[in-house]
């Protein structure tokens, strides 16, 4: 999920009692909505001043309004924040955005988009209107696409060719059970396929995306991460819900504008402070190196291994009570990887192969795997990752089409916990 609104806590809570994936898409909380009304493509694109000069940065924002939060303005909204500031003539804004919102001041008839619209952004002073001009539209406006994400990126990085580049997802996020979840369209996009499409980006780039960010809840896992490991250097997200508002677009569009000069590294820095000093308390968003992910995905394996390798060990780390220990989130299955190290090396005295597996995993992901200097929000015990840890039913289904899986030894250690809770 993202945004935590009086809509979406509904749908929090079916994903906390551990639903399938297809049972808590946000798809049913307007099923009873027709679509929208088929409309033809804009034609020619608006010219764009300086179109075809390479710019330092684009910024790509694939905005799904087409829920609650559309109608709740919060799609609108953040347009307004990033118009605070603009496209400069080194730094591009583009978004693609389709919206379900209301009509009249009681704000009780819905309306459509129509489809979806990819805008330049352009600065103005007007704090209640979109008046950035799209330059494409289109009818098929299914924002749970992910196909239509790889559209967007093209169509975007054709006609606004930079050196660096940053795509954000906007929508509702429940972590490894996928994000974008469009209303109307009934659809939504799967992790495995999310990566799949950020793979198709990155060949239509010719390089790695410099920043890929997930402005949605519950995103930053580590399975959910790995899957981006090939195709983009730093790895946005938050491990618990995001606030209605969002990313502060205008503080972080504002400083790179005035910068754009900075790497992705100090981008994602940038990104994750400007979070912190926007909520101040109570919220989480990490970014993560994902040239990094391969040397965490060696220390877990070790981990796995000394573990389930001493029996005092693998017992302390499978315990109910270790688990329930846990710093988790609003999904209780996603728990903060690091605090549960942490759990478990306080009961390993007699087996110090396994704590010093522990020591070395923590210290890493919070030296190397997580960009220093982030400035991570404090919430709780959280430190930056969260893991699949099931509280009663493992779904293997959903989590071992991941990569993660594959390369990992973390699907073979949750089975034998869980088979390890079974025993009399």
């Amino acid at each position: 999920m993202k945004r935590t609104t009086p809509i979406t806590l509904a749908a929090i809570a079916v994903l906390a009692v551990g639903l399938e994936a297809q049972e808590v898409s946000f798809d049913g909380l307007y099923s009873a909505l027709p679509r929208p009304a088929a409309s033809g493509d804009a034609a020619e694109p608006r010219a764009q001043h300086a179109a075809q000069v390479e710019r330092e940065w684009l910024v790509m924002v694939f905005m799904n309004g087409v829920n609650d939060l559309g109608i709740l303005g919060f799609s609108d909204r953040n347009i307004n924040d990033m118009e605070n500031v603009g496209s400069t003539d080194r730094m591009a804004v583009v978004v693609e955005y389709g919206i379900m919102g209301v009509d009249g001041a009681a704000g009780r008839n819905l309306r459509f988009q129509g489809g979806s619209k990819t805008i330049f952004v352009t600065r103005d002073a007007d704090a209640a209107k979109i008046t950035s001009p799209p330059f494409y539209s289109s009818t098929d406006g299914d924002m749970g696409s992910a196909a239509n994400l790889v559209r967007f990126v093209r169509r975007a990085a054709r006609r606004f060719p930079a050196r660096k580049t940053a795509v954000i997802i906007w929508n509702h996020g429940a972590g490894r059970l996928g994000i974008s979840y469009d209303d109307v369209a009934k659809n939504h996009m799967e992790v495995d396929q999310l990566g799949l499409a950020l793979g198709q980006i990155k060949l239509a780039l010719g390089r790695k995306i410099d920043v890929f960010a997930t402005d949605a809840c519950l995103m930053q896992m580590a399975g959910v991460a790995y899957e981006f490991r090939d195709a983009a250097k730093i790895i946005i997200g938050s491990e618990e819900t995001i606030p209605g508002d969002g990313f502060p677009y205008g503080e972080i569009l504002g400083h790179l504008s005035v910068d754009p000069a900075m790497d992705a590294e100090s981008l994602g820095t940038l990104m994750v402070a400007a979070y912190g000093d926007y909520y101040k308390a109570g919220v989480t968003l990490s970014a993560i190196r994902s040239s990094a992910l391969p040397g965490f995905v060696h220390l877990l394996n070790n981990w796995v291994k000394a573990v389930r390798s001493a029996p005092e060990a693998f017992t302390a780390a499978a315990a109910k009570k270790t688990v329930n220990a846990t710093y988790n989130f609003t999904l209780r299955d996603s728990k903060d990887l690091y605090d549960y190290l942490g759990n478990v090396g306080g009961l390993l005295t007699g087996s110090p192969a396994a704590r010093k597996a522990t020591v070395q995993l923590q210290d890493y992901i919070s030296r190397t795997l997580l960009v220093k200097d982030t400035g991570l929000p404090s919430m709780g015990r959280a430190h930056g990752l969260a893991i699949y840890i099931p509280e009663m039913r493992y779904n293997s289904a959903n989590y071992e089409k991941l990569a993660f899986s594959r390369d990992s030894l973390w699907d073979d250690f949750l089975r034998d916990m869980m088979e390890e809770r079974l025993k009399p």
